[in-house]
């Protein structure tokens, strides 16, 4: 374990409490390796909270007050949610922004649990704008929500925006086998 990432790891932990398991990802051989950071029962019980580690070294000319890592929150206990935002990260390394409003989406479902093949980037969850920044002795990092949606959400997405989407019947952030919101 690299420098950075003990130190994320320790200021993860000092927040959130004790890092359950940790996983890796790398989308291609040229891209870089992120760790996935595990929190059983976070912020309740029967939520898996997922958290990056290692977008934040990467570089985009967008990110002037801080670098991102991305958080999943879900009721769940399949780390496929969690690994998806590793991949997502890995496979966007130096290239996305990882700002609210962008999709991020693959061919097939994320999890077993659903149909759900994309995420919808956005504020964490359970985390205020003070909760979610960390400074460490080399950057701010801010951490950033990442929702999974249906493909077929996505076009409604686009047509209605963020906000009434966000507050459509049947969206659940928390739920990862909910029901397609349908326009």
């Amino acid at each position: 374990m690299d420098e950075f990432e003990q130190q994320w790891q320790d200021a993860l932990e000092e927040r959130f409490g004790e890092i359950n398991e940790v996983a890796e990802v790398q989308a291609e051989d040229h891209l870089p390796t992120i760790k996935i950071f595990y929190f059983e029962d976070l912020p309740e019980e029967g939520t898996l909270t997922a958290v990056t580690c290692g977008l934040s070294n990467a570089s985009h000319p967008d990110w002037k007050h801080g670098k991102p890592e991305l958080i999943v929150s879900l009721d769940t206990s399949d780390k496929s949610w969690g690994f998806a935002a590793g991949y997502f990260a890995s496979g966007f390394f130096n290239e996305k922004r990882f700002s609210y409003g962008d999709i991020f989406q693959v061919d097939d479902p994320i999890s077993e649990e659903s149909e759900m093949s994309a995420y919808l980037v956005f504020a964490p969850s359970f985390l205020n704008q003070d909760e979610a920044t960390f400074e460490l002795p080399d950057r701010t990092i801010h951490l950033t929500g990442m929702y999974p949606l249906f493909a077929s959400e996505i076009d409604l997405y686009d047509k209605i925006g963020l906000k009434e989407f966000w507050h459509s019947e049947g969206f659940d952030m928390y739920n990862s086998k909910r029901a397609p919101i349908s326009g």
